[in-house]
């Protein structure tokens, strides 16, 4: 079955992975996997199996500016700037190998604080 819905469309469905299933024409396994991490002003390495990583989101949820970036070399003026309450996300539809890159985070003081969301594939 090639990727998208057939031309005679789409059978009922009452589940995201039976959804899934009929739209790709394969079933991917996932798992969420929720970090929070404290930041400094050192570069803080964030998230794990970025191999197996489909997407991310990252919230800044403490008061102080954080950037956040795939280059292990990144400062608070050069970075995705997060201020409070901000977010940034990629997935592999959008970003292909983007997202499965090593991740880095930095804040403009001590004590900030960030949560990550992974979408990682399980094989389960």
């Amino acid at each position: 079955m090639a990727a998208g819905f057939p031309d005679e469309g789409v059978r009922n469905t009452l589940s995201a992975r039976d959804f899934i299933q009929q739209f790709y024409g394969v079933l991917a396994t996932t798992k969420p996997k929720e970090t929070v991490y404290t930041v400094g002003t050192t570069v803080t390495v964030i998230g794990t199996n970025y191999g197996q990583r489909l997407a991310f989101l990252i919230s800044n949820t403490g008061l102080v500016n954080v950037a956040v970036g795939f280059n292990p070399d990144i400062s608070i003026t050069q970075g995705v700037l997060l201020t409070q309450g901000g977010a940034f996300g990629s997935n592999w539809y959008f970003d292909l190998e983007l997202v499965g890159r090593q991740v880095y985070a930095v804040a403009a003081s001590s004590g900030a604080t960030i949560y990550m969301v992974e979408n990682i594939l399980s094989g389960a």
